[in-house]
């Protein structure tokens, strides 16, 4: 008899939401960035902006440019920039 044995991915490294492009946010709709299906390039500059692995922002405005807060800093993205950022979806509170 063959056994293989699966090692289990403990839940608490998934998410509990699945990530959504940035697009698909409300005005006023805080988020975390996820990742990204940008050049290597542009990855760098979004980080160099502000926009980090895991920060917390909030979409300001959508359409093109995109306004995203980040902290106290606001930043416009191109629409074809927005659409390639992943992100979790805060609780509303």
């Amino acid at each position: 008899m063959n056994t293989t044995t699966v090692a289990a991915t403990p839940l608490t490294s998934m998410p509990a939401v699945r990530p959504v492009p940035l697009t698909q946010l409300r005005p006023g709709q805080s988020a975390r960035l996820f990742g990204d299906r940008l050049s290597p390039e542009d990855g760098h500059l979004v980080s160099a902006l502000g926009l980090t692995e895991h920060c917390l922002f909030r979409l300001c405005k959508r359409g093109n440019p995109w306004i995203v807060q980040v902290r106290s800093t606001r930043i416009g993205l191109a629409d074809t920039v927005a659409r390639h950022l992943l992100v979790l979806p805060e609780d509303d509170r």
